[in-house]
């Protein structure tokens, strides 16, 4: 079974198609890619750096995916702005967004209430030389795919896109919900005689998550879900922190009772900032043949940020020049 299947798409039915949001399954633990409100979050500056690579051996071609962000306070403790970046690989198909954001802190403290956006572009590419179409023509190395819609050679499009996100706190207890492609983007790709349009499709993210300590130990459930309007993912995770080391387990499943993979998670940090996470899925579902599973490594680093405080009762104000 090769991957270019999965390049094809829909292409041959359709001159356009939905482009789903990427998956990782430590997402709950990479801050702003799940949530722009998480950006200078509880005055964290925070660095994250992932792979993911996805249904191992299913083809010839990888399924990788790579994240890195950065967010930081700035100026005070109330804004937060930074930075993200995806690449992900599906077959001849490239996926690449990148963008700018920033949250705004109303609440901070034992209530904490912050609301954040993302503004960015995303290129999309195929190389269509590489695909192969059941009336096409390929002898000689000429490649003709006798086709209006798939492209013969390599194929691209830009687009901008936006993404928004609300997050609340309570003591240890977190809740958020966020949308990525607002405005559902569409690319044009070029080099296609028809047009072929690639429609991003909006996805919600809903996230929770509770720490419970005891002693030396944290024990961390999650949950995580996206829903595209159509179709639906949910993830439970439940991890434990205790000293420098982190374990974990977990499932993830689609809509009805279609189940994807059981997951396992061990890491350790490095000092109390730096915190490096294997995650390893494995695959329940009807492709459970077909491959050895997903590996995702992560590396995270957060760091407290202080500001001073300006207490207006300690100034003392000059009477001739108020």
């Amino acid at each position: 079974m090769r991957l270019t299947l999965f390049a094809l798409f829909l292409f041959v039915n359709s001159q356009a198609f939905a482009q789903q949001w990427v998956q990782f399954t430590q997402a709950n633990a990479y801050g702003s890619f799940l949530n722009p409100g998480h950006i200078g979050y509880q005055s964290n500056l925070n660095a994250t750096a992932a792979h993911r690579s996805q249904y191992v051996g299913l083809g010839t071609r990888a399924i990788g995916t790579q994240f890195v962000s950065f967010s930081s306070p700035f100026l005070s403790s109330k804004f937060g702005l930074g930075f993200r970046l995806l690449n992900d690989f599906i077959g001849v198909q490239r996926f690449t967004h990148i963008d700018l954001g920033g949250a705004y802190h109303f609440m901070q403290g034992k209530h904490r209430l912050s609301a954040g956006f993302q503004l960015g572009i995303v290129q999309l590419s195929i190389n269509g030389a590489e695909l192969t179409a059941p009336d096409g023509s390929y002898s000689s190395g000429v490649v003709v795919h006798n086709d209006q819609v798939l492209p013969q050679e390599s194929s691209s499009g830009l687009a901008p896109t936006i993404s928004a996100g609300l997050l609340y706190g309570y003591k240890k207890f977190e809740v958020g919900v966020s949308m990525q492609h607002v405005s559902s983007p569409q690319i044009e790709l070029s080099n296609t005689a028809n047009g072929t349009l690639i429609i991003l499709s909006r996805t919600i993210n809903l996230y929770s998550s509770y720490v419970i300590e005891a002693n030396n130990v944290k024990v961390k459930p999650t949950f995580f879900s996206k829903t595209d309007f159509k179709e639906w993912q949910a993830q439970m995770n439940l991890e434990i922190d205790w000293r420098k080391l982190i374990v974990g387990a977990g499932f993830r499943g689609y809509s009805g009772l279609n189940n994807d993979a059981i997951i396992g998670l061990f890491g350790f940090r490095v000092k109390e900032k730096i915190r490096l996470v294997y995650s390893y899925d494995y695959n329940v579902s009807f492709l459970n043949n077909s491959n050895s599973g997903s590996h995702e490594l992560s590396l995270r680093f957060d760091l407290p940020k202080s500001f001073k405080q300006t207490v207006k009762s300690n100034k003392i104000f000059n009477p001739r020049y108020l």
